[in-house]
């Protein structure tokens, strides 16, 4: 899909026209996106959770799987008696998640499948769920991941807005580490002046 981007947005005959491709494509191939969700983690609950869970990662993991949670009881809920299969992308570099599995979905057993370094899978009821290295080579990890980055870049969007209406000259920022130190310096002084926590900001891990 060719897409050209233009002052850092996507001109909208471009998204139509690829659009039109990714639907076709996914016809062809016997496909129907039903739906997209996600969950949007700001950092005063990313924050707790890495208070919660101890890490960063287990945060990360608890959230996703607690959405995982959420639509395979919206898909049981249509009374549809298809077999469920996720794809997940490796949460790094962890390779066991039946005791996060567990710990959501507590009312069934969690039967692990392999374990390895490329992929850990696991079965429950008529639900299996892989966690693969390269996830986002399979269509739903890879839609899934595209949906975070564009959501994220929404968030940067707004955030920089606020924080370049109260200083004055500020360069926006990405948000990725080495700039996130410099950008955080700049509006060091605004912050304090409007008596913002840098809880609410910057995630702690």
């Amino acid at each position: 899909l060719g897409l050209v981007i233009e002052a850092g947005w996507v001109a909208r005959e471009d998204v139509c026209r690829a659009a039109s491709q990714l639907l076709d494509g996914c016809k062809q191939a016997g496909i129907c996106l039903e739906m997209v969700r996600a969950c949007m983690v700001f950092p005063p609950e990313f924050n707790d959770s890495v208070d919660r869970y101890g890490t960063k990662g287990a945060a990360l993991s608890h959230i996703s799987i607690g959405l995982v949670r959420q639509l395979v009881d919206q898909v049981k809920s249509q009374a549809d008696d298809s077999p469920i299969r996720i794809t997940c992308d490796k949460h790094g570099g962890r390779n066991r998640y039946a005791a996060l599995l567990q710990h959501h979905f507590p009312e069934t057993w969690i039967e692990t499948v392999a374990e390895s370094r490329a992929e850990s899978c696991y079965r429950w009821d008529d639900v299996e769920i892989r966690f693969r290295v390269g996830g986002e080579a399979e269509l739903p990890a890879a839609l899934a991941s595209m949906t975070a980055k564009y959501l994220r870049e929404l968030c940067m969007g707004a955030f920089n807005s606020y924080w370049l209406r109260e200083v004055p000259k500020l360069k926006p920022t990405a948000g990725y580490p080495v700039d996130a130190k410099r950008f955080k310096a700049d509006i060091e002084p605004a912050r304090r002046r409007l008596a913002i926590d840098n809880r609410t900001l910057w995630r702690n891990r």
